[in-house]
């Protein structure tokens, strides 16, 4: 009865209302929105406020203070503008205390909703409702503290319905403290009856408004950091160049110096090898020890340098952001950005030398692994030929001491043929790619020796199409060539090596084809789980050719007791002009 008794009495304070009755009270509600909305908007301009609220170290203890106070003087301010209503404040304080904790968590929620609890307490202290409201401001700030774990553990965002749903819920928690702990309840009933509906919607529409400005800092920020590193990218792109070798000239430092100041509103710009001080002078810079100890920080705040005889103070006008740029553990430069502060931020300045510095640092790593790669094919190129070249100069001598007396002019055409063997295997240690034709010489002049050794047991065929002008990886062919004679046709009486290449859809097709009784299985096996690699002259072939032109470009095999079939492609990417 008594609960039916409360809503009929509940209906007839709003229609009063309706019909202009407690009006003042829903208008400086209203206005005390707006004012919190508009101040909420000046304080997200200052730069500290912005930082502490969007950095990841908010949750530090003094950050937790700082934020917590300014939500607990949200709380005040809604205290202090409050309207009198029968002895209650109808206030927007929960803006303060449950925003506070949605944002940014336990510790600047509950902080917020005690300083706003005390306030409430002391502010009137003998009123009615003081223990009620107090207690509330409190219980929303620990709400707002409770949700934000649930919310981020879940990785849930406080949409806006969520936030209407929440703010409505803290309001009837207020609402219910009041019933229980105002006495005696004849002087509860009609404030709640009053203060209800008004505070329940108008700090849910106010909740969306305020929580709003507070999230609008992340998408600023989020703008600004896109803006640095696009600048970030396009520097970078346009250092690339000095940046990817083995060792960095003074001249690629001077060169990086040039571009990021073309590119930003450098005031200036230090790019320094990781060498001693005194080097340092001798071009140009005189730096401290102080100077350089300070790069390990996010920001340097405080140094004097000198550049091209001028001597300038970050003390004054400008900021500045360093960062070292490493190989792994080893520290190999060091990057340095001064600005004015007009122009720049310190967070500003110190998110582009970040984003530069990575990039360096992981251009520069790539570029040595790289480099170290090149170094080990050429290794295992040269351990290569080092198993071909005494055997096949021993023989070849052999062969051209038995035509001295015999032929000379023979033997004269011989020594000419190995001088060109020889002569490109001298040239291919420094030359990584070169034409095939070329490498088709040397093939030429293996195989004239080889026919002077074996003569007419050895028949050479080759289908070799005209003008064909293609990169190829040096000594490419002739160990093919070399294994189709030795382990192939020569095992028969009459061996026969044919030679095919032509261009197909793009590619350079060549086929090395012998009449021999085919690759013993035990070599095939190898070849074909690579647990050999470097024994045998097709598994360092295949291996290089994968590692140039990927895995789809490795040698295929053909053979049986009638023969056997290499065949190599290479992608038209290498083709020359003809």
């Amino acid at each position: 009865m008594e609960a039916v008794k409360f809503i009929y009495n509940w209906g007839l304070v709003w229609g009063q209302t309706f019909r202009g009755e407690h009006m003042e009270l829903y208008y400086n509600m209203i206005v005390n929105i707006g004012l919190l909305v508009l101040i909420a908007n000046a304080l997200v301009r200052i730069p500290v406020v912005t930082q502490i609220i969007c950095e990841e170290k908010k949750h530090t203890p003094m950050a937790g203070l700082v934020l917590g106070g300014i939500f607990g003087g949200f709380c005040i301010f809604s205290t202090c503008t409050g309207a009198q209503v029968q002895g209650a404040i109808p206030n927007t304080r929960v803006l303060g205390a449950l925003a506070g904790g949605l944002l940014c968590g336990p510790t600047v929620g509950i902080l917020a909703g005690l300083i706003g609890a005390i306030h409430r307490f002391f502010f009137d202290i003998h009123g009615v409702t003081t223990f009620a409201c107090a207690l509330s401001t409190f219980l929303e700030g620990f709400l707002g503290a409770f949700l934000y774990q649930i919310f981020r553990k879940r990785n849930i965002d406080f949409e806006w319905q969520y936030l209407v749903i929440i703010t409505a819920a803290a309001e009837c928690m207020h609402m219910a403290n009041l019933l229980i702990f105002v006495r005696p309840i004849s002087i509860a009933l009609p404030i709640v009856r009053i203060i209800s509906m008004p505070m329940i919607i108008f700090n849910s529409i106010g909740m969306v408004l305020f929580f709003s400005v507070f999230k609008d800092i992340y998408t600023r920020q989020n703008l600004v950091a896109a803006d640095k590193m696009q600048l970030a990218l396009n520097i970078a792109d346009a250092c690339v160049l000095n940046i990817r070798k083995h060792h960095l000239t003074d001249e690629d430092y001077r060169e990086v110096e040039k571009i990021i100041s073309g590119f930003s509103r450098c005031r200036d710009v230090f790019f320094l090898p990781a060498i001693r001080k005194e080097e340092l002078k001798s071009c140009g810079y005189e730096l401290s020890d102080e100077f350089l100890s300070a790069i390990d920080k996010r920001c340097v705040t405080e140094l004097v340098y000198k550049k091209n005889k001028r001597v300038l103070s970050l003390k004054t006008t400008l900021v500045a952001s360093g960062s070292k740029v490493t190989l792994g553990s080893e520290v190999w430069g060091y990057l340095v950005l001064v600005f004015d502060r007009r122009y720049s931020s310190p967070e500003a300045a110190g998110c582009l030398v970040s984003a530069l510095a990575k990039f360096f640092t992981t251009n520069y790593e790539a570029h040595q692994v790289e480099y170290q790669k090149k170094m080990r094919e050429r290794a295992e190129f040269r351990v290569l030929q080092s198993q071909i070249n005494p055997h096949f100069l021993f023989n070849c001598l052999n062969t051209i001491s038995c035509f001295c007396r015999e032929k000379p002019e023979y033997a004269r055409e011989l020594l000419q043929a190995l001088s060109v063997y020889f002569r490109h295997n001298l040239n291919s240690s420094d030359a990584y790619m070169i034409d095939v034709s070329t490498e088709f010489d040397q093939v030429d002049a293996y195989l004239m020796l080889e026919k002077a050794r074996f003569e007419e047991r050895l028949q050479v065929v080759k289908n070799i199409e005209d003008n064909i002008h293609v990169l190829v990886p040096t000594l490419i062919l002739q160990p093919i060539v070399e294994n189709a004679i030795k382990h192939g046709a020569m095992k028969r009486d009459i061996g026969r090596v044919e030679i095919d290449a032509k261009m197909d859809a793009g590619e350079l097709v060549i086929k090395i084809s012998d009449n021999g009784y085919g690759i013993p299985d035990q070599v095939l096996r190898a070849f074909n789980d690579k647990t050999t690699k470097g024994k045998y002259g097709l598994l360092n072939v295949d291996g290089r050719l994968r590692s140039i032109y990927g895995d789809n470009h490795g040698l295929e095999i053909d053979t049986s007791d009638k023969g056997t079939t290499v065949t190599m492609r290479i992608p038209s990417k290498a083709l020359l002009e003809g």
